[in-house]
């Protein structure tokens, strides 16, 4: 048997790889249509990395745990083929299902939300690990440096159940019934085709709700549905922001608790946003492991950072400090203006923008251009359009015909110019900024795409 994992160059896939080499798997191949920082990273692990599909032949005993990203490449369709021809169930599950499959067997607590999950998840975890006795795994969808640069944990006492329960999911034998809800898993819980709705949780932390994901969702009443059914399914409490004031119908489940949110202070950059992150998981924490507030808030207060967030990278030659976010919705870029601009005050800011989806600034192009015009400079970099294809919304927006966008590259040049900036698709153009830039200013790159990756490498980091 092999364990497969397709698109394992992704945060949350070679999270998976690196969990299962933890866990004394030796069997794992793991397969990228691209080499990236991740791939790398698996690679001097020790891990079989191929890059490129259709090179590696799938058999009918492989475990093959697939992004969705990924469904129809070609491993994943040879692996149903197979099933199908011998008409025996395979293991082939997407990274959602895989985590609803583990969510099965610990006392789970998931972390949702359109944004602050990520860090609420990590935050959570850093202190869980420390306090909280039972705790035997956590899952993100970002890298933290406190573990290990991973973006999973897991506690040693707990592995040996641990590699108990993930045998019986990839072989449906030997499961001992002692393991089952014996340790606690921390999981960053995804909305998007409400992913979120294939964990079984026991306890849930819902962070904030903005319209995101339209490529799926109809409009913001969809997509509150989908937390709505997620506070159905979550078997005792969920916890909310106070804030969190409008669709109070929402609400009306007699397990939601709101918080009232307090001033948390962190070492991190992220100011006032870590309110709601600090508040949600003290309370989360005073609930699960009985320790007083003031012993769980001091060890909260000794997380650090986590990256892409606000990450500060390296000084460039002339002492401009450069970050790195991977924000991507128009109130993460305002959030970040505010909260650079609290801790570098006499400073200028410069952003630097790869959009991500077609779909998000042409919906939000508004929202884009009332954040980005904030700050001094503005760049955007070549527009990180996933699965989209430009031709598509050409006949739905008026404004894309009335300005004649006909390619990626008109909108990039049409988007930047409405935010006051420049356009480019050339990354030497972007790094040749970066050199320019003096020290009365402040750098940060925001992105949910591939920028990041190049900058890293640019910078030797």
């Amino acid at each position: 048997m092999k364990i497969v994992l397709v698109w394992a160059g992704w945060t949350g896939m070679s999270g998976v790889a690196g969990m299962l080499h933890d866990l004394w798997y030796t069997n794992i191949h793991c397969i990228d249509a691209n080499q990236s920082e991740l791939t790398d990273k698996l690679k001097t692990k020790g891990l079989k990395v191929i890059i490129g599909h259709g090179k590696y032949k799938v058999q009918l005993w492989d475990v093959v745990i697939y992004s969705e990203a990924t469904a129809e490449c070609e491993e994943v369709r040879e692996a149903r083929k197979i099933m199908k021809a011998n008409r025996k169930v395979m293991v082939i599950l997407n990274y959602f299902q895989f985590l609803g499959e583990i969510s099965k067997y610990f006392t789970s607590v998931g972390f949702a939300g359109t944004n602050g999950k990520s860090s609420s998840t990590a935050l959570a975890i850093h202190t869980a690990k420390r306090l909280l006795p039972n705790f035997g795994l956590g899952i993100l969808w970002a890298l933290v440096p406190g573990f290990n640069t991973e973006s999973y944990v897991i506690d040693k006492k707990a592995t040996p159940a641990i590699k108990n329960i993930f045998n019986y999911i990839f072989t449906g034998k030997g499961l001992d019934y002692a393991n089952v809800k014996k340790y606690f898993f921390f999981v960053e819980a995804c909305e998007y085709k409400r992913h979120f709705l294939h964990l079984d949780l026991d306890y849930a932390v819902i962070t904030s709700l903005e319209l995101d994901h339209v490529d799926y969702y109809k409009n913001l009443a969809d997509y509150i549905s989908a937390f709505k059914e997620l506070t159905k399914k979550t078997k005792h409490f969920i916890l909310i922001p106070k804030t969190l004031n409008f669709q109070s119908k929402l609400w009306t489940n007699p397990n939601i608790k709101k918080i009232p949110i307090k001033a948390t202070p962190f070492n991190h950059i992220r100011w006032k946003h870590n309110d709601i992150n600090g508040s949600l998981t003290l309370e989360l924490m005073t609930r699960l492991c009985k320790e007083p507030k003031t012993k769980i808030l001091s060890t909260m207060k000794t997380f650090w950072w986590l990256r892409r967030r606000l990450e500060y990278l390296i000084n460039n030659e002339n002492g401009a400090k450069i970050f790195t976010d991977y924000g991507h919705m128009a109130s993460s870029i305002e959030f970040g203006y505010m909260a650079l601009k609290h801790k570098f005050p006499g400073k200028k800011l410069f952003v630097i923008f790869q959009p991500h989806q077609i779909n998000r600034i042409i919906l939000w192009r508004k929202d884009f251009q009332k954040a980005l015009k904030k700050y001094d400079q503005v760049m955007i970099y070549d527009i990180y359009a996933a699965r989209e294809n430009i031709k598509d919304f050409i006949a739905h927006h008026a404004f894309i015909k009335k300005e004649n966008i006909t390619t990626l590259n008109d909108l990039g040049k049409h988007f930047a110019k409405e935010c006051w900036g420049t356009y480019t698709t050339d990354f030497s153009v972007i790094t040749k900024a970066i050199q320019k830039t003096q020290k009365d200013s402040v750098i940060v790159v925001y992105s949910a795409g591939d920028i990041d990756y190049k900058l890293r490498k640019y910078l030797g980091k």
